[in-house]
């Protein structure tokens, strides 16, 4: 009986050597050659570097509103001193992931626009554009989304950010009152670090 179990763990290891074996021949052989005339490239960054860091979010609050144009319409010329605005956007790695404002005056309906796609701002070393940022515009309440509205930053640091802020209102199918007297509405926006 002892004879029996030596030749039990000898057939054991000779399938495991076999097994063994095999495997990496059948990796190599089905392996694609490559070609030894392209060289890899090292890549180091310096000490200091911020390459593996993960992006800062950073959350902006609205501290101030001014309105720019038109300021020839008495109706708008009056509401200047007199808005109440609040809202606040949300900037990860130069992109505007978030962003919701808000907008009231005496004797003219509440308005808000909350920002529905990402918007890529343009980064510090080339020319500061116009954007366009898509969202939903709501009046009195009444969501009107797909709406769009020009964005130019005019103040981008880390502590605050500054954007002039154009949106057309075509004929003015979106106000419930019907009474707005421009088409056309600009402002300056001022947000702080929260």
């Amino acid at each position: 009986m002892a004879v029996m179990r030596v030749r039990r763990s000898v057939r054991t290891i000779g399938v495991v050597a076999t097994v063994s074996a095999a495997l990496p021949l059948c990796l190599v052989g089905c392996a694609v050659t490559s070609d030894a005339s392209h060289q890899a490239a090292e890549l180091r960054a310096a000490v200091d570097s911020d390459v593996l860091e993960l992006p800062e979010t950073r959350t902006y609050d609205v501290v101030d509103t001014r309105l720019l144009a038109p300021l020839d319409s008495p109706a708008l010329e009056a509401l200047a001193g007199h808005l109440s605005s609040s809202g606040f956007m949300v900037l990860n790695d130069g992109v505007i992931t978030e962003a919701r404002y808000e907008v009231s005056a005496a004797g003219m309906p509440s308005a808000g626009f909350e920002l529905t796609e990402p918007l890529v701002l343009r980064r510090a070393e080339s020319e500061i554009g116009t954007l366009t940022a898509t969202g939903t515009l709501f009046v009195d309440g009444t969501p009107h989304p797909g709406t769009t509205l020009r964005l130019t930053p005019t103040s981008l640091s880390v502590d605050s950010a500054e954007f002039d802020v154009a949106m057309s209102l075509p004929d003015q199918p979106l106000l419930a009152s019907g009474g707005f007297p421009v088409d056309e509405l600009s402002a300056h926006l001022t947000f702080v670090l929260r």
